[in-house]
């Protein structure tokens, strides 16, 4: 793997494990950088709102507590795409399902959830943090 991969790669594990966002500007990814915070900062008004929240699958989904609006429906996606994609890579890297590569990770985006969150349990209930 050439260096350029390896800091892309940790610096994609460190942006998701502090929320999500990809931090890639280092790299030559100011456009990317963009996206990834606009789409932090329209999530992060959706968990705030209750509409959003963290499932231990380790991907955002829907709480059925309000209308979702089109850019926070599309914030959502561009987000769950960006951690599949980090999910895939770690899965590979060390020979796990990525299955389980998520659910670790959203063991720890429920355990870093803001209080007033919604956040859904094992069992696939919705509860507040």
């Amino acid at each position: 793997m050439t260096l350029k991969k390896t800091l892309f790669t940790a610096i994609s594990a460190l942006a998701l494990l502090a929320g999500g966002t990809m931090a890639i500007s280092a790299l030559g990814g100011t456009e990317a950088t963009a996206q990834a915070q606009s789409a932090k900062s329209v999530i992060d008004g959706a968990k705030a709102k209750g509409v959003i929240g963290e499932t231990v699958a380790g991907y955002l989904a829907e709480t059925g507590s309000g209308a979702v609006s089109a850019a926070e429906r599309a914030a959502m996606n561009e987000i769950n795409i960006g951690r599949k994609s980090i999910y895939t890579k770690k899965a590979r890297a060390e020979n796990l399902q990525v299955e389980v590569v998520a659910a670790i990770f959203g063991e720890k985006q429920i355990a870093k959830a803001a209080s007033g969150e919604k956040v859904m349990d094992s069992s696939g209930t919705w509860r507040t943090k």
